[in-house]
Parts: structure tokens; sequence; C-alpha cells
């Protein structure tokens, strides 16, 4: 039997042998040409669509070296269409503006930053040192959440449609989880409620909720705590005349000149107590200060200082309490919003400073 196979496959790569000699026709060569073509096709599109539902039939007739080559052009096609928009996410916003808040806010610290290191430079050359000051930015951190803006009210109500029609349905056991007050109030447990319907529930039962927009918003009253709770608002003062350390009756922070023998942080809670009381109850929360402000004086004037070197200390504002009034200390006081403040800084001291105390806030 091993015999005959052996002298059967010899039989076999003799007539193969035999058939690469023999000479074919022209138009049988032009044939397999064109088979051969037409194969080279056909695999190149099963190398393209490997892997689609369309052509599992296919996938099952290739052999196993087929589907690794298939396999692996699929691979490279992927990588090549992440690569290419890569690419294109470099250049997708290249003629749309960028990073203009930021070279807004370069361009004017680097002029200033650049001007305070002159003003240095000259009060050295002159011999006169600079007059040191303090003002404390007694801050109240907002009461309420901000207004949401258009966009992102449109992205929340998109977003609850999506989830209404497309979202995961959960069991009605989970629906309350965690609103076990709220749905024992309701009387229903099966029942789902969102944050409107709540809201409808309290106000049945003699809940009034408090409005955001107060009685000092629509009067202008500025001297409340009970006023703008939406955003930060700050502790400014229009010192008197008498005890003003910058001789100057302009809106501004409670300011006064450090001692030899203190800190800057206790100057700072110093200008806080001498201008409106001891009833004010605060804390800070660093000893480093917000910011630095120079101001030369001018050159008529005769003066020990070659100027004032303003730091700012951020102060945060830990119970209401009260504000002691003493007209010889303070002629006006109230509790500012940052635009606020920089308009007032802007008529009163000019546009430059009024960007500082934009960029300080």
């Amino acid at each position: 039997m091993a015999t005959v196979m052996m002298s059967a496959s010899r039989k076999g790569i003799a007539l193969a042998t035999a058939s690469r000699r023999i000479s074919l026709p022209s138009s049988l060569l032009s044939e397999s040409v064109c088979f051969k073509q037409e194969q080279q096709q056909q695999q190149s599109l099963t190398i393209r669509e490997f892997g689609s539902s369309k052509n599992k039939k296919e996938e099952a007739t290739l052999s196993y070296d087929e589907r690794k080559a298939a396999a692996k052009e699929k691979r490279r096609q992927l990588h090549q269409t992440k690569v290419n928009r890569l690419n294109s996410l470099k250049t997708r916003r290249s003629n749309s503006p960028k990073d203009v808040q930021k070279t807004k806010f370069h361009s004017y610290f680097d002029t200033l930053q650049r001007r305070d290191e002159y003003l240095d430079r000259k009060a050295r050359r002159c011999g006169k040192p600079w007059k040191v000051l303090v003002s404390a930015v007694v801050e109240r951190l907002p009461v309420v959440t901000p207004d949401a803006p258009q966009w992102e009210e449109e992205y929340w109500e998109m977003k609850s449609m999506l989830m209404e029609n497309s979202g995961k349905e959960f069991p009605m056991e989970l629906a309350n989880a965690g609103l076990s007050a709220t749905s024992s109030m309701a009387g229903d447990t099966n029942a789902v409620y969102d944050r409107d319907d709540l809201l409808e529930q309290l106000k049945k039962q003699g809940f009034t909720p408090a409005p955001r927009e107060t009685e000092a918003d629509r009067t202008g009253q500025i001297q409340t705590l009970d006023r703008q709770l939406k955003t930060r608002v700050y502790l400014a003062i229009v010192p008197s005349s008498a005890s003003s350390s910058t001789n100057t009756q302009q809106w501004s922070f409670p300011t006064v000149q450090v001692n030899d023998d203190e800190t800057l942080l206790s100057a700072a809670k110093r200008s806080i107590t001498s201008s409106i009381g001891t009833k004010l109850e605060f804390w800070t929360p660093s000893n480093c200060p917000l910011g630095v402000q120079l101001t030369p004086y001018e050159e008529e004037e005769d003066s020990e200082y070659f100027g004032t070197k303003t730091f700012f200390i951020k102060v945060q504002l830990d119970d209401e309490g009260t504000i002691e009034e003493n007209e010889n200390v303070v002629q006006d006081w109230g509790w500012l919003t940052r635009e606020e403040m920089t308009e007032k800084v802007a008529v009163e001291q000019g546009e430059e400073n009024s960007k500082f105390y934009h960029y300080l806030l």
C-alpha cells in the first residue's frame, strides 16, 4: 500500500514538472493573467471588508494566512484613521482665536512687572525706602449657587431628553434610593420625584423658599451682607481724612501702615479692627499676600519715602457679625462685588488701577 502511494506521488510530481515545460497559447496566457488580476482584486476587497457582517461566508472560506493578513490590514487602516484624526485636530481651530484672556492678562501683567522693577531700581538709586502698607481684603463667599448660563441649561435639557429616550431602566425599588424622608413625606414610596416635585410637596406643607434676589438688591443697599448672594462680595471703605494712611478719600480696602515689630498678617488684622471694630469674625487662609501695588510719590513732594508699597492680604468672613460705624475712622463703607469695586476705582483712580483690582479679585 505504501509502495502504491509513493508511486502515485512520484507520478504527480512528474506530471507537474511536465506541465511547466508545456508552452501555452497566447490566448490562454492572457486569460490566466486576467484571472490572476481578478483574484488579487478580490483578495484586496476581502481584506478591506474583513470583519464586516456581509462577508462572514467569505471569511469562512479564507485560509489561516489570508485571515491573518486581512486582520493585519484592518489594524493598519484603523491606526492610520486615528493618526489622520489626531493630525486634523491640531489644525481644526487654526483660524479661530485662542488664549484671548491669557494674552490680555499678560499684556497687562508683564508691563506692570517691568514698571515695578524699574521703580524698585529707581528707589534704590535715590536711597529712599518704601512706605509699607497692608490692605485687608475681607471676602464673603457666595451664599447660593450662581445662575446657570444658557448653554448649560440647554445641555441638561438635551441630556434629560436622551436619558428618557435611550437611558437605562432601573427597578422601581431603586428609584427613590436615599430619599426615605421625602418619600415618607409624600406618602407614596413607589413614586419617582425630581427636584420640582419635591419643592411642590414642600410648598403644600407651608414651606416658602427664600428668594435669590433680596430686597437690598432691588433697592441698591450696599451696607448689608444680605445682597448679591450668588457671588462674592468684599468689604470696601472710604476712610476719613484723619485716619487715612494714604491721605486719600477713595473707595479702598481697610489699610494701615506696617509697624517695625509686626508681620503683614498681624497688620492686616489690625487694619480691620481699627476700621470697623472687633465684632466682625473672620479668619485668614494664608500668610501670603495676594499681590502688591507700588505707587511712587510725585517728585515735588518732599518726603522721606520714595512711595507706598501696598500688600493685599485675603481674609475670609467667618460669621456675619456687625460693623461698628465710626465717623472719625470711616466715612462710608459697603459690601461690593468685583464689578462694583472696579467701577468705583475706575472713576476715582483711573483705568490702570481698575485693571489691578479686577485681576486681584
